[in-house]
């Protein structure tokens, strides 16, 4: 079988946070978000806007779950609705993208990291020719601002799809997102390989749907499991040579 595409996870596999910026991240937002809020009679401290709009974060999260997810804009509303019901739905276009650069964008300004090897992972995968893919379930900052995020760590260019859950309003593990990618890509599933750390979304799902796996990391709660399990992205090609699936250099 010839590999032709390599699709990542983001977070936890390519990229983590800075725990340490949180703080920092949280008064951003709340600041980016607060001339709408204030626009519309909602005077509310840091503390409360905070504590309401995790809030609707894990509602969100468990819609994941299922393999949903909503818009970027549907998120700003639904975070409004923690804050005053009857606004949610008053809120003009202007408002709500206003909203979603304040508080999906604090993350440009509280860079998350790549992790030891990601980026020479995805460019070894681009010199061998192969595609280079990415699924990514997302949160407060959706695709806009992710893609952003890669641009200024120099990888967004490598990329010849980039999935995220808000843009189709389906996440992870539902079996439409990872083919959305593999039409992107142009390529089939027994053809790609996915590469992740979770379990529940990155490794028994994509082998359910007849992918390649590559698990990052030690988890052992997927079922069924990954073909072959790295400590780490940067050791991906080694995991794949170990499968026979490493295209000519």
């Amino acid at each position: 079988m010839t590999l032709r595409a390599v699709v990542f996870d983001l977070w936890g596999t390519l990229m983590t946070e800075r725990r340490e910026l949180f703080p920092e991240r949280a008064r951003i937002r709340y600041e980016g978000v607060r001339p709408v809020l204030e626009r519309h009679g909602l005077f509310i401290p840091q503390d409360d806007f905070t504590r309401l709009h995790l809030a609707s974060n894990r509602t969100l999260a468990r819609l994941q779950e299922h393999g949903r997810d909503v818009s970027a804009e549907h998120r700003a509303r639904h975070v409004i609705y923690q804050i005053r019901p009857g606004l949610a739905d008053r809120l003009t276009d202007e408002d709500v993208d206003e909203f979603v650069e304040g508080y999906g964008g604090a993350v440009l300004e509280t860079l998350p990291v790549l992790l030891e090897g990601a980026a020479e992972a995805v460019l070894e995968a681009q010199r061998r020719g192969l595609r280079v893919g990415l699924i990514s379930n997302t949160g407060v900052s959706g695709g806009r601002h992710l893609r952003e995020v890669f641009a200024r760590h120099g990888l967004l260019d490598a990329f010849d799809s980039l999935v995220f859950s808000d843009e189709h309003q389906m996440a992870k593990p539902h079996p439409e997102v990872f083919a959305t990618a593999l039409r992107e890509l142009g390529v089939t599933a027994d053809e790609a390989v996915f590469v992740g750390d979770t379990p529940r979304y990155d490794v028994s799902p994509p082998r359910r749907y007849g992918w390649w796996v590559v698990q990052v990391g030690d988890r052992d709660d997927g079922d069924p499991s990954a073909h072959v399990r790295v400590p780490g992205v940067g050791d991906l090609f080694r995991g794949l040579g170990t499968l026979g699936l490493l295209p000519e250099r």
